[in-house]
């Protein structure tokens, strides 16, 4: 019995035309479910850290079945725009990756073709306006029984909700729900020139200590950038009031059950915005959060005594303190990270700054740590690599210290079922 892991990158060109395909190799297994990651921004190699102010163009998508089950969700914001500000998002079923632009009309969709056995194969559906890296998560192995993506709509009431998740069991034992959502309320595969909120969340137990969410959020049409965010352990969805403001949708997992998992909606306030989740079933899962001293160069947080041999780690940021339930702090600003070791490990962050006239986007993408934020000019402003990687527990460390006390950061760690070694204290039938 296994779980699987690796990650990686590759280039998104706007040279790659319609059914270009670009196969992926050297992950040592066919993976059975991925997660992928965006922020508009390309680095000229794979080795190669750059940061730069350009439009956002960010977003997340899950696939367990190329071409068949996959969902995604992206959203867009204007650089230097000297006039109201431009916001698009979007949620789709159709593409892994995706691009929007501020009217919301869909201008890159970039989609996974096949599962292979040692990788992946990519294939362009609609031609990207911009180079993009995108960051890849798969796992595989024969732990994982079941994997699942969905789409989920904002309810028109507060309270819990059902979602399918075939192959869960009531127990909750191995399981894991990844989440990620926008501000658009229109049908899937349809865009909307509407504020470019993102929400990333993770989930493996009914308790609030193993759910966690990360927000950003920028106002469609504003005279002023006028961005807020949004960061928790104890939610895993969640979204800023359409136009600015605190959270008015936060949902946190409640309850496992036969083929489902449930979510109690804590507050909600606009009809069927649209979110997705990818839910995986096997291999051993821990989602929580920890805070570590940004501001201090060379400061670690551990985590450690993890129930299980650990195989890899997901972060998220947005280089903040963990907020106040139901209250948003100023700035748009999302990090994603990934990582298996000490020497391999990515990360891709945005800021869309508040209070900008005209507009200021930083983004950056790093492949010397696992969690990075840019300036809003593009330079960076403060990045964290994993200092060690053990059989149970990993440790962050800061590397460039711009960040601020006691910053939240959540994780989602992964890895093998853990057997204790039994000590033999002798031959019961010898005398």
């Amino acid at each position: 019995m296994a779980l699987d892991f690796a990650h990686g990158s590759y280039q998104w060109l706007t040279t790659d035309g319609i059914l270009t395909s670009k196969v992926v190799t050297g992950l040592g297994f066919r993976p059975k479910a991925m997660r992928f990651y965006w922020v508009g921004l390309q680095s000229n190699s794979p080795t190669n850290a750059v940061s730069g102010a350009v439009n956002e163009r960010r977003g997340v998508g899950f696939v367990v079945n190329p071409l068949v089950s996959r969902r995604c969700v992206g959203t867009f914001a204007e650089d230097n725009n000297n006039a109201a500000s431009n916001d698009g998002s979007v949620a789709a079923n159709d593409c892994v990756v995706i691009t929007v632009d501020g009217a919301g009309t869909i201008d890159g969709k970039l989609d996974i073709f096949s599962f292979d056995t040692d990788g992946f194969t990519t294939i362009v559906q609609d031609v990207t306006p911009a180079n993009i890296t995108v960051f890849w998560e798969a796992w595989g192995g024969t732990d994982i029984t079941s994997a699942v993506v969905g789409d989920i709509a904002e309810p028109a009431a507060t309270g819990t909700q059902n979602y399918t998740a075939t192959g869960f069991t009531s127990d909750g034992l191995n399981q894991c729900v990844m989440f990620a959502g926008v501000q658009s309320v229109s049908a899937l595969n349809t865009g909307e020139g509407q504020d470019s909120g993102l929400c990333v969340g993770f989930a493996t137990s009914t308790s609030t200590t193993n759910n966690v969410v990360v927000v950003g959020n920028a106002d469609d049409n504003s005279a002023q950038g006028d961005t807020d965010g949004y960061c928790i352990q104890g939610e895993c969805l969640a979204q800023i009031v359409i136009a600015g403001g605190n959270p008015n949708a936060r949902a946190t997992l409640s309850a496992w059950g036969t083929d489902l998992f449930t979510l109690n909606w804590l507050a909600r306030a606009t009809t069927n915005r649209r979110n997705i989740f990818l839910a995986i079933k096997g291999g051993s899962w821990s989602a929580s959060s920890y805070t570590i001293a940004g501001n201090t160069l060379n400061s670690t947080t551990t985590v450690s005594e993890l129930p299980f041999n650990l195989k890899g780690i997901s972060l998220i940021g947005r280089m903040t303190a963990q907020s106040t339930a139901g209250t948003s702090t100023v700035q748009d600003r999302i990090s994603f990270g990934s990582g298996l070791s000490t020497t391999s490990r990515n990360s891709a962050g945005i800021l869309d700054n508040n209070n900008a006239d005209p507009s200021e986007i930083g983004t950056i993408v790093r492949y010397d740590s696992v969690l990075s934020f840019p300036t809003a000019v593009g330079a960076v402003q403060a990045t964290y690599d994993i200092n060690a990687f053990n059989l149970n527990s990993f440790q962050i460390i800061v590397d460039t210290a711009g960040g601020v006390a006691s910053e939240f950061h959540g994780y989602l760690a992964f890895g093998n079922t853990y057997f204790p070694r039994i000590q033999s204290i002798g031959h019961p039938f010898i005398i």
